[in-house]
């Protein structure tokens, strides 16, 4: 099995520059793991044409580069040569993505809207349905009403009657689907309270949105054999954890009884 960082580079080759060459050279080469400075030197190109490379590729920066080298590099060849590594490698560079990508505050706000709220829309199409049922299965434990949306029709329709304070959560990796960007500008403009949990930065949700949950684009575009659901997964868990850590009595207690009827005691 190629190791990851061959996967990838080989995907990009045909974009890279002349310096961009050289750089994906060494690292195929399996050569020594060096800081970005040190590198720049030996290669004789600069800084920016390594974080560029890096970017070209689908990495974040240099620094994600050497974590993913490190465990993927033909020096260390042999960790990721069976299936349980390879996906063991991923989800490890998935989740520092997710971290590093994921604004506390943003989280934080997006908590507190949840926690505030009794009845909660979620709309998701495609494989962001199945991430609403666990967001539906986790947050009716605390005691919510989730309402789950899968489809373009229905989220247009429903947004009609959306009213003024609701609290609707929008997960979507694209982030620019035209119907459902009408219909999250319709809740806005009733004056409904909207959380989005998107790969795409420049989405046109976020103008829309009172808390704007970055996540991953790692899941769909870059790794293959993991589940493209996993970075909005593992946001509405990160939610979960969040509203848990507030310690509110009542949150607690319905968690508690739904524990028990999970049990079956």
């Amino acid at each position: 099995m190629e190791s990851y960082i061959e996967l990838i580079i080989q995907a990009n080759e045909k974009k890279f520059t002349d310096v961009e060459k050289v750089i994906a050279q060494y690292f195929l080469d399996g050569n020594k793991e060096l800081g970005i400075q040190e590198l720049a030197k030996k290669l004789s190109v600069s800084n920016a044409s390594i974080t560029r490379f890096c970017k070209k590729i689908g990495l974040a920066n240099y620094k994600e580069l050497i974590y993913l080298y490190k465990y993927s590099s033909k020096g260390t060849k042999q960790q990721s040569d069976s299936s349980i590594s390879y996906v063991n490698l991923n989800y490890s560079l998935l989740l520092n993505d997710i971290v590093e990508k994921l604004d506390k505050e943003e989280v934080k706000k997006a908590a507190l809207m949840i926690d505030a709220g009794r009845i909660i829309h979620y709309w998701g199409t495609g494989y962001n349905s199945f991430c609403g049922e666990d967001f539906q299965f986790k947050f009716s434990r605390l005691g919510k009403i989730v309402n789950v949306i899968k489809d373009e029709h229905s989220i247009a329709m429903m947004a009609q009657g959306v009213q003024q304070g609701d609290l609707v959560v929008v997960s979507s990796i694209s982030g620019n689907k035209e119907e459902v960007e009408e219909a999250v500008k319709i809740v806005f403009e009733k004056g409904a309270k909207l959380i989005v949990i998107t790969a795409n930065e420049k989405s046109p949700y976020k103008h829309f949105a009172a808390s704007f949950c970055l996540t991953s684009s790692m899941g769909k575009k870059d790794m293959g054999g993991i589940s493209p659901q996993i970075p909005i997964l593992t946001v509405i868990d990160i939610l979960y954890t969040e509203i848990l850590a507030m310690y509110h009595e009542d949150t607690i207690k319905s968690w508690i009884k739904s524990e028990v009827i999970l049990k079956g005691k």
